[in-house]
């Protein structure tokens, strides 16, 4: 029963396969992946900066 229920489990993981938007993005879309990574790392570095300003302001205060 064991064996039996080990094959089934073992067939069902071999045919599966996950998909990923993000994978897909990168693989089909390799533009749109790059370029939407570069405006993530854009966006956290300003808000890094302006964070820093804010703080440098205060600090003058």
């Amino acid at each position: 029963m064991i064996k039996i229920i080990n094959t089934i489990q073992y067939e069902i993981e071999a045919q599966y396969q996950e998909k990923s938007m993000l994978t897909n993005l990168f693989s089909e879309h390799k533009l749109w992946g790059w370029i939407g990574l570069f405006i993530i790392f854009f966006a956290g570095c300003t808000i890094f900066i302006f964070q820093i300003l804010i703080w440098e302001e205060e600090n003058k205060k």
